[in-house]
């Protein structure tokens, strides 16, 4: 598991407490803070933001006012959805979200982090076992894998 967390630039300081959860807890997780080198050319920051969501296989998303005003942060969800990786919000604040964003599953603190680290490693040990025994991809009422995580996940949230 490595985990991309997409944010923008005014939550950093959220973002990288939230990393420092999960390198508490070993997990992997990408945090791009760029230099202006590199912003100010829009096809190499987008290449570069490209292979590294290839190289997560999840996305945590950091959600504050500041986001409303990104281009990248949904950029980086699109190309989430698009590689059918699962994708996480964490919510600074109580932030009225567009409905496409209330889909996926809501962090607000350092515990939920850990609850979905805890949870989403269980999952991975329940998928592979089913795997294992020859289950099909969709089962329980047709849901994805993708779905059931969620489904879980949202339960003790």
């Amino acid at each position: 598991m490595r985990i991309f967390i997409s944010h923008k630039k005014e939550d950093e300081s959220v973002a990288r407490r939230v990393m420092k959860v999960f390198e508490s807890v070993g997990v992997d997780a990408y945090l791009d803070v760029l230099d202006n080198m590199l912003t100010n050319n829009g096809e190499e920051l987008t290449k570069h933001i490209r292979q590294k969501l290839r190289e997560c296989s999840e996305i945590i998303v950091i959600l504050s006012s500041n986001t409303k005003h990104s281009w990248w942060v949904p950029f980086e969800i699109g190309m989430a959805t698009e590689k059918e990786m699962s994708i996480v919000n964490y919510l600074v604040s109580d932030e009225i979200l567009p409905e496409y964003l209330s889909y996926w599953p809501r962090l607000k603190c350092d515990q939920d982090v850990l609850k979905y680290v805890e949870i989403r490693k269980q999952f991975n040990k329940k998928v592979l076992y089913e795997r294992s025994r020859g289950y099909f991809q969709k089962i329980d009422c047709g849901m994805t894998e993708t779905e059931r995580f969620y489904a879980e996940l949202k339960k003790h949230l």
